[in-house]
């Protein structure tokens, strides 16, 4: 168990608090009355889609472009959102409220213009957007990076490039904006699987972690086996895959004109540390001066509806920075 002792946590957190890119925040449910299906249909285009014969992965999986029917410009910004484990790309319409929650705001003129892309991770939704450890059969960020990315800008040439998630898509948005930065602008995480070594072990072996080999026989979860499966059990191997030591061996000059906002509840303590990671990982981007902000969610935990109260602060973030 990572920090046994609540005060150790409660340190840390006095700590990060003390970030001037950090803020302990309050979101409220948001009132999407405004928002019939009547206004939806007038200004989205909402198009699904599948993608088939993938060089990368035996699956043909759907992908679902939003546009906006009002506007007439081929530099519009694009956002590419990933989902969580288990969860699949329609979550973000029926549960995050992604369509309302961006209208409310570009209605109101709070922001400008933006397509939204969604994806599905693959592999009944637990891909963990990543090639799987020595299986070419299951190469998910080659498919998302070297087929589909290349579509959209193909259909957007003119468009920058942002990408966020929520959990397990958190992890897969700050992994590949970290890897790609010629590519995404802005990076953003919802309660995300930002610092995946506390997945595990303790905080205090993280140092010889990449001399660890953790054996599956030592898990019975079906979520943690499928982990290794992807990542394998070696802990060099998941060392780079892991965004929490990605900030520290990349070079920060690759990064001066890139923001990344990464927000969690501060409930989000059970199964999987996310609140520990989050610590971790925005404590690392301070140190090593990347451009980011932390939101500290009150009294949110591990939740689609949380996603949907703080759409609204990232997407407002988004459309600052992506200009």
């Amino acid at each position: 168990m990572t920090y046994p002792y609540k005060f150790r946590l409660a340190r840390k957190l006095r700590r990060v608090l003390g970030f001037g890119q950090v803020t302990h925040i309050k979101n409220i449910d948001k009132d999407f009355s405004s928002i019939s299906q009547e206004v939806l249909d007038k200004y989205l285009r909402i198009e699904k889609k599948r993608f088939s014969n993938s060089n990368y992965i035996k699956e043909n999986l759907e992908y679902t472009i939003i546009t906006n029917r009002d506007v007439d410009r081929d530099d519009i910004p694009c956002l590419v959102l990933l989902h969580g484990l288990r969860d699949s790309s329609n979550d973000w319409l029926d549960r995050a409220k992604i369509c309302e929650n961006y209208l409310l705001l570009r209605l109101n003129n709070k922001i400008d213009p933006i397509n939204i892309i969604l994806i599905d991770s693959g592999y009944q939704g637990t891909s963990w957007y990543t090639n799987f450890y020595k299986n070419d059969s299951f190469r998910y960020e080659d498919y998302i990076m070297k087929e589909l990315i290349p579509m959209f800008k193909g259909i957007f040439p003119k468009s920058k490039f942002g990408i966020a998630g929520f959990s397990m898509g958190g992890y897969g948005a700050f992994k590949l904006g970290l890897k790609h930065p010629d590519v995404f602008d802005v990076v953003g995480s919802f309660s995300g699987a930002i610092s995946i070594i506390r997945m595990s072990v303790n905080r205090r072996v993280i140092r010889l972690f990449k001399f660890l080999y953790i054996p599956k026989f030592l898990f019975k979860s079906e979520d943690k086996l499928q982990f290794l499966n992807v990542f394998s059990s070696w802990g060099y191997e998941i060392l780079k895959e892991d965004p929490y030591t990605l900030t520290k061996k990349l070079d920060i000059n690759k990064f001066k004109d890139k923001y990344f906002y990464a927000s969690v509840g501060e409930n989000d303590v059970v199964s999987h540390l996310m609140l520990q990671q989050w610590t971790d990982t925005v404590g690392r981007m301070k140190k090593y001066k990347y451009n980011f902000i932390g939101y500290l969610c009150e009294d949110e935990v591990h939740t689609w509806e949380y996603v949907s109260r703080d759409l609204a602060n990232f997407l407002v973030y988004f459309d600052e920075k992506i200009k």
